[in-house]
């Protein structure tokens, strides 16, 4: 019989590392081109709504999304992110859906960095 606390037994354990699909995702965007996503203003929508977007779906710290906020406020737009394009197109899908859910009218674009 085989003692199982034997230092003397030796067992090959194969492990084989998975490749996340997150993995994946990570690099075709890293060689996908930048793309600039730019808000613009617009008499109608809040400053409060502006800031929460910026956190909630562009995850700017509160004090950068503050600062975009008043740009597009005071020169009429602002760079928000510079994002592989279909990272930048999925974010501004997105703020565009959770701005008319609200009544607002607020505006992306993107442009080519």
């Amino acid at each position: 019989m085989m003692n199982p606390f034997s230092p003397y037994q030796t067992t090959t354990t194969v492990i084989e590392p998975e490749v996340s699909e997150d993995l994946r995702l990570e690099e075709e965007s890293e060689r996908e081109k930048l793309w600039k996503i730019i808000a613009h203003d617009d008499p109608f929508t809040t400053m409060e709504f502006v800031v929460r977007i910026m956190v909630q779906i562009f995850k700017k710290p509160l004090v950068f999304a503050e600062a975009i906020m008043w740009q597009v406020h005071n020169e009429g737009v602002s760079v928000v992110d510079v994002l592989p394009k279909s990272e930048a197109e999925f974010r501004v899908r997105k703020a565009t859906a959770a701005a008319r859910l609200e009544g607002f009218p607020f505006r992306f674009t993107l442009e080519p960095e």
